[in-house]
């Protein structure tokens, strides 16, 4: 019976506190260097909109990761809406978890709009393995992110 009672409490007050959560950011994981703290991060389509404008330079952007490199982790693709940009790391000098899709983040590096050969995408597709929702055939026009560092939110 006192198990019950402390079962019943425990799930009450799990219950109470996602309850009472917001939707903050938690940081469980920071890859490369460190994420300046100065500053906002900025959604993809606003960073986008800011590089069209002819902003150029390193910017902190967030969005749902939804694609990992499965061979190592070498690039991810970041997501906001129907928009997306492939973040790879600057100098190869980190990679992430190939477990890290579906997870929230904050990128910190340079924005830019490039094309992607047809070798490079089938090279990408292939990495990507099952899990790619993107349907890369022939040349691809793309948004891609050198990332200096990468921040991934605790799924907990």
């Amino acid at each position: 019976m006192k198990k019950l009672v402390a079962l019943i409490f425990c799930l009450w007050t799990g219950i109470i506190i996602s309850a009472n959560a917001d939707d903050s950011f938690s940081i469980d994981q920071t890859f490369g260097g460190e994420v300046p703290a100065a500053g906002e991060a900025v959604t993809l389509k606003q960073a986008i909109a800011n590089l069209e404008q002819g902003e150029e330079g390193f910017v902190k952007i967030k969005g749902q990761v939804t694609e990992v490199c499965q061979a190592k982790g070498c690039w991810m693709i970041l997501v906001d809406g129907d928009t997306y940009a492939r973040v790879t790391f600057e100098d190869y000098g980190f990679f992430v978890p190939i477990e890290t899709s579906m997870q929230r983040s904050v990128i910190y590096g340079q924005l830019s709009e490039h094309v992607l050969s047809g070798a490079q995408a089938e090279h990408f597709a292939q990495d990507a393995g099952a899990q790619s929702t993107l349907k890369l055939e022939g040349e691809v026009r793309e948004y891609s992110i050198l990332a200096r560092a990468v921040q991934l939110e605790d799924r907990s």
